[in-house]
């Protein structure tokens, strides 16, 4: 999920949006963020934990292919929201969902240990998208691999929640 915040500036530079606005996006995907924590949150409580992260799951990757066919910079602004928006909601349903599943004996434990994978995810995603992009000269395969990786997740994600 760290991808669009290491690389969404460069991409907008790459399609000769300035540095100022370029940068910009990455704060719209913190502005999202922000007010996905709390309406996907308070959706999650009235209609569930499970289904929502189906949908927020979905969602992101619907995200990621708004931002493979984006050639302007309101294109990137509205990426850069709807993929916060999806990214807050994530990150607001996985300690509940924790707690849903587990309970309170060990949560925290559970919850340092998902965001413990989380951050090897984020960390080794920038490089490797930078790495992508040097040996293919572009943006195209990595929003794709972010893309299919989202769509993973959700299927992951609908499997679990059938069981």
């Amino acid at each position: 999920m760290f991808i669009p915040f290491a690389h969404l500036s460069a991409a907008a530079r790459d399609l000769g949006i300035g540095e100022a606005r370029a940068v910009g996006l990455v704060g719209i995907i913190g502005i999202g963020s922000l007010v996905g924590r709390f309406v996907i949150g308070s959706v999650a409580d009235r209609v569930g934990r499970p289904v929502t992260l189906i949908g927020v799951q979905a969602s992101l990757g619907l995200s990621m292919l708004l931002w493979w066919g984006a050639a302007d910079y309101p294109a990137l602004l509205v990426f850069a929201l709807w993929m916060g928006l999806s990214y807050g909601g994530i990150v607001s349903l996985m300690p509940a969902l924790c707690m849903d599943l587990y309970g309170a004996r060990a949560v925290s434990s559970i919850i340092g240990t998902l965001y413990t994978g989380a951050a090897l995810g984020n960390v080794a995603g920038p490089w490797v998208a930078g790495h992508v992009f040097d040996t293919r000269g572009g943006y195209g395969a990595v929003v794709a691999g972010c893309a299919l990786l989202s769509v993973l997740s959700t299927l992951a994600a609908w499997r679990a929640v059938r069981r």
